[in-house]
């Protein structure tokens, strides 16, 4: 163990009881919302959104369960602090508690942690959502105002009409000066992309652009504030704030990233790098069934024992009995064992409760 302590984890869970009521876990707190199970849910850290059966779009967020739609949404997508959706052609948003729109006609949207860019239809403008401002990132004088566009935590990455590859960040445009850049990837205040016409290998952060390499890499990702990539030399790098350092000098049977968390396994080691900085967390006999959240990983070791892995530290030994499913919300660990118990693992501790036995 690397060590342990009370902590505070991330995202709310939910489960059905032996009588199908459907019920929330927010921070060790279990809240029955409904006596009939329901549709679509999506969960952030903050709030629980979900379709009742009699149709309602509903949000539970700090204790209480609001109506939002008397309607059910075309389409739903979750954040981490936000539910974004689309009411016919109105782009919607719920976040800490309120209802607001954020256009009257949009298509083309994408939803990140942080931001919400789409298009408005009316006058074709790329538009972003941000801190609670709505701000135009391009004027649209066409039906495609842009090409090839992704949306990260905070960045906006995209060729304009031009196909001059740009980052929108900080509500500011950064040029990179560079044209047809079409393999590029987005992370929390990052993003990578391959330059072929200059054999380079360059990074956005934090406001300006480096290259980290003249020779392209085999693969890459991007996570947040970093950059996970393996060079022309099968050597493992990673960029973290600003820093390139070399991990491994091989190319791993295994590699994962989401958000904070990178994690990547070699007969029979299975390494984390998390804010930076890499973790030997498990030897495996053979390639590990790994589920990552935003700052954690959840698995079950060689002896079908569950392991979490949260902001640093890895906790063990809390669940002793056979688990048939394992799951995280966000950061949240939920676990199904025994005849129908479903148990989440919250601040150190088991919160046990009856499931139902068919979901």
């Amino acid at each position: 163990m690397l060590g342990f302590q009370t902590f505070a984890q991330e995202g709310l869970g939910y489960y059905y009881d032996y009588y199908n009521h459907f019920y929330v876990f927010d921070h060790g707190k279990n809240i029955q919302l409904e006596s009939n199970p329901v549709d679509s849910i999506r969960a952030g850290n903050d709030y629980l959104a979900y379709i009742s059966q009699g149709g309602d779009l509903k949000v539970y967020y700090n204790g209480e369960v609001i109506t939002i739609e008397e309607n059910i949404p075309n389409e739903m997508i979750a954040s981490a602090n936000a539910l974004v959706y689309k009411m016919q052609k109105r782009l919607m948003i719920f976040e800490r508690g309120e209802k607001q729109e954020l256009s009257p006609w949009a298509q083309n949207y994408s939803v990140s942690d942080n931001m919400v860019t789409w298009q408005e239809v009316t006058n074709l403008n790329i538009m972003t959502y941000q801190n609670g401002e709505i701000k135009t990132i391009e004027s649209g004088f066409s039906v495609k105002a842009i090409n090839a566009n992704k949306t990260s935590k905070n960045v906006f990455a995209y060729s304009d009409m031009n196909n001059e590859f740009k980052v929108f960040f900080n509500n500011e445009i950064f040029d990179s000066q560079l044209n047809n850049i079409r393999n590029f990837k987005c992370g929390l205040n990052t993003v990578a992309f391959l330059d072929r016409f200059n054999n380079a290998f360059i990074v956005f952060y934090d406001g300006a652009y480096y290259t980290l390499s003249d020779r392209l890499p085999k693969s890459y990702t991007v996570a947040d504030n970093a950059v996970f990539y393996t060079d022309a030399n099968d050597n493992l790098m990673l960029y973290y704030a600003g820093k390139l350092v070399q991990l491994e000098t091989f190319l791993p049977s295994f590699q994962r990233t989401k958000d904070n968390i990178i994690a990547y396994y070699n007969d029979p080691e299975l390494k984390v790098v998390y804010a930076g900085q890499k973790i030997t967390l498990d030897k495996f006999s053979g390639q590990p069934n790994l589920i990552l959240g935003p700052n954690s990983a959840l698995y079950l070791d060689n002896n079908n024992r569950p392991k979490y892995f949260y902001k640093g530290k890895l906790y063990e030994n809390f669940l002793t009995e056979p688990v048939r499913e394992l799951y995280l919300y966000r950061d949240l660990p939920f676990f199904k064992y025994g005849n129908n118990t479903v148990g989440f693992y919250y601040e150190g501790k088991m919160y046990e409760f009856e499931g139902s036995r068919d979901r």
